[in-house]
């Protein structure tokens, strides 16, 4: 929804499953289920914040902020003055994640990752997203995909922490457990 000033009370997340819409309660600590249980979406607040879990695979927690007049200034967006943007703020905890994980973003969680962007750019770029790209966020069906839905070629695993992290990929912290970019 456009809007010319960020409203905290009102809710910026949408959801669908299947092409339908769900209507998630506000309410802090609501939690939906899909019918056969493997996803879960959880309310930690009344509005713009949630976990979604997806069952033995991942938990992703997401926050709608807003786009702030001091990252108009640093990052140069030009937001017009009738148009409050938003940012997800999206953290990921991966559930028994292969050694062998790939794609945009996975790749960046292998135990043997070497950041190949350049340190110090302001928009630093990885590349290869040609490779990585399928049909939904769930679907295996891209050009260097190493598993099936139902089977995978390598049963090892990269031990995840449990708990959420930020990594601020300016200062080079990845050591194999993925990058976090707030731009």
């Amino acid at each position: 929804t456009k809007v010319a000033t960020w409203d905290s009370e009102v809710d910026h997340l949408r959801f669908t499953i299947d092409g339908q819409d769900l209507v998630i309660p506000e309410k802090a600590l609501f939690t939906w289920y899909s019918s056969d249980k493997e996803i879960k979406i959880e309310r930690l607040t009344q509005k713009n914040s949630v976990i979604v879990t997806i069952k033995d695979k991942a938990e992703i927690m997401v926050n709608v902020v807003p786009v702030t007049k001091e990252d108009d200034r640093i990052h140069n967006y030009r937001l017009p003055e009738d148009d409050c943007f938003a940012h997800l703020e999206v953290q990921f905890k991966f559930i028994n994640l292969s050694s062998k994980v790939d794609g945009i973003l996975g790749r960046t969680y292998r135990p043997d990752f070497k950041n190949p962007a350049k340190p110090g750019v302001a928009m630093p770029v990885v590349g290869g997203e040609d490779s990585f790209r399928t049909s939904s966020l769930l679907s295996h069906d891209c050009k260097t995909c190493l598993f099936s839905g139902e089977l995978a070629i390598d049963s090892g695993s990269v031990k995840v922490k449990n708990e959420y992290t930020l990594l601020d990929c300016t200062r080079g912290a990845s050591s194999g457990y993925g990058i976090v970019c707030r731009k």
